[in-house]
């Protein structure tokens, strides 16, 4: 069964292009527009991996992380943040929310998300 990967970003295009890259990589993907969204299907949907934008309506994904790491069964879920928004990583503080995984700046390329998503996920 292949890897799971939660894909959530308000932009359909870029929902498109990760499914894309992701899906002709082998993995199986879900997306989700922003953070309420994914929070909502995240039990049933039960990713191996998300990447998560943090410039969202309604929940942006800093509150979505936050929200994440507070719950003990996703608390280690591996998060690549995807952002076009230039410093993202000052917008985390890793000691309090134990930070995200990785991050991916826009435009991405393809090789380096998938060689990082292969890391994170021991393959």
């Amino acid at each position: 069964m292949p890897k799971k990967i939660l894909i959530i970003d308000d932009e359909e295009d870029m929902r498109i292009y990760l499914e894309t890259v992701f899906r002709k990589a082998g993995y199986a993907t879900e997306t989700a527009v922003n953070g309420d969204d994914a929070l909502a299907r995240l039990t049933e949907i039960d990713p191996d991996l998300i990447t998560l934008d943090i410039l969202m309506p309604q929940k942006s994904g800093l509150k979505f992380f936050q929200a994440l790491r507070d719950e003990l069964a996703t608390v280690n879920l591996p998060v690549i943040v995807v952002s076009g928004v230039s410093g993202h990583s000052d917008f985390f503080d890793p000691k309090a929310l134990g930070g995200p995984t990785a991050f991916m700046d826009k435009p991405i390329n393809p090789d380096t998300l998938l060689a990082g998503v292969k890391a994170l996920l021991g393959e």
